[in-house]
């Protein structure tokens, strides 16, 4: 009875657990049915980590706009001024005064701009020049014989600008025969002048002046500074040269020396190149013996049968000499030498002369010479001559004859060495553009 009724509890318990999780799961339900629904609540989508990120920066494809900036706060600075612009109208001309050694005014003067160089102007009566505006802060310079140029002075526009001529210098010196004895009349002449400045001194070769002195002794005053070269000749003497000779401002150059040799003679015969009749009354004379007025030696005239006696000519050398009548073409004779030798003979034929043709027959390669800042310039070639066939042209500078410097020689040396004998040659060293060029060219006879 026992077994039997635990049974039954047990059945008991069962069931009531079973109706109460019955209940459990119908209570709710029935609520859900019976009470009003709530819309659905939707959870929060979350992006990827990614999409949370600025997007990387683009380059731009647009035009660019212009960004607004904050404005700057205002200083006390006050900016600079624009530069100003030099005009004709805002800088006017170089005004200002040259005074010879002494502080007068120098009348005549004339001042150039050295940097830049192409302005330059006279001084007036009162020594005052006037310079274009273009001179402002140039440095000039001004030059009037007898003085040295003034020094190089940096001139404005904003001043009265003074520039100051250099005093002159002098040469003191003697003329002698080789055994130092004194030659008491000679003609005295400036072969060559290589101004100490920059200025263009005109006129200073060539002033020839007698001298006559017991002692041969010789003084020229009122020398602008530079460097001189003197010649000197005396009958019987053809012309000789001193040594290069400094002048420095305000002094004299002293003891310098003139050593004049006794002369040869040249004898010969001048007679018509056609008829072989002999030219009465043609004249000989020393050609190109000197770039300056010091050839003392008398030309010589032909006789009644064309002789002719020249003497001075030099003992040894080259020369040259001309020969001309009213009724001929003048005939230049070159390459002569005496080689030491107390006479010499050359005979000569000239050729009558046309209508219009040309006046001047010489042998040597058909250039002409000149001198600039000190070098051997050539200043124009024959047409048709050996200079022109060999290709030399007016400015070329000539820097050496049969290998010796032009610079070592004077003006009237190189013309001798370029001329010579017809079928004998020259080498000519030859600057142009920055260019030398050796030349071997044949001499030959021109006309002109």
């Amino acid at each position: 009875m026992a077994d039997i009724g635990t049974a039954g509890a047990q059945r008991r318990a069962w069931l009531s657990a079973a109706l109460l999780s019955v209940a459990l799961l119908v209570v709710p339900f029935l609520g859900w049915l019976l009470l009003p629904r709530p819309g659905p609540v939707m959870p929060a989508r979350r992006e990827p980590a990614a999409a949370l990120l600025p997007p990387p920066p683009q380059p731009e494809l647009t035009a660019p706009r212009e960004v607004e900036t904050p404005p700057t706060p205002p200083t006390t600075t006050t900016p600079p001024p624009p530069p100003r612009e030099v005009t004709a109208a805002s800088v006017g001309p170089v005004r200002g005064v040259v005074l010879d050694p002494e502080g007068h005014p120098s009348a005549g003067a004339v001042v150039s701009c050295r940097e830049p160089p192409g302005i330059s102007a006279g001084a007036d009566a009162d020594g005052r020049f006037e310079l274009p505006h273009e001179a402002d802060g140039c440095t000039a310079t001004a030059a009037q014989q007898p003085y040295g140029d003034a020094e190089p002075t940096r001139v404005a526009a904003d001043r009265d600008n003074v520039l100051r001529l250099l005093a002159a210098g002098a040469i003191v010196g003697e003329v002698v025969d080789p055994s130092g004895r004194p030659i008491e009349a000679y003609l005295l002449a400036i072969e060559s002048f290589t101004p100490a400045g920059s200025g263009a001194h005109a006129n200073v070769n060539g002033r020839a002046r007698k001298v006559s002195d017991p002692g041969g002794a010789f003084r020229l005053d009122a020398l602008a500074p530079g460097r001189y070269v003197l010649t000197a000749s005396s009958d019987g003497r053809p012309p000789a040269r001193s040594r290069a000779v400094d002048v420095q401002a305000g002094r004299a150059a002293e003891r310098v020396r003139i050593v004049l040799p006794q002369g040869a003679t040249l004898r010969g015969r001048v007679v018509d190149a056609a008829s072989r009749a002999p030219v009465v009354e043609a004249q000989i004379e020393l050609d190109s013996a000197t770039s300056s007025g010091a050839n003392a030696i008398s030309l010589a005239l032909t006789d009644a049968n064309g002789d002719y006696e020249l003497e001075g000519v030099p003992a040894s050398g080259p020369f040259s000499v001309r020969v001309r009548h009213q009724q001929y073409m003048a005939k230049i004779v070159s390459g002569l030498d005496a080689r030491g030798a107390r006479s010499t003979r050359v005979d000569v034929e000239l050729r009558q002369l046309d209508d219009g043709g040309a006046r001047e027959e010489l042998t040597g390669i058909g250039a002409m010479l000149s001198l600039s800042s000190g070098r051997v310039i050539i200043a124009g070639v024959v047409e048709g001559g050996p200079a022109a066939s060999a290709g030399l042209m007016g400015g070329d500078v000539i820097a050496r004859i049969d290998g010796r410097s032009t610079a070592e020689l004077e003006l009237a040396d190189c013309i001798q060495r370029l001329r010579g004998p017809a079928g004998t040659v020259v080498t000519v060293g030859v600057e142009r553009e920055g260019r030398t060029l050796d030349m071997t060219i044949r001499r030959d006879v021109v006309v002109r």
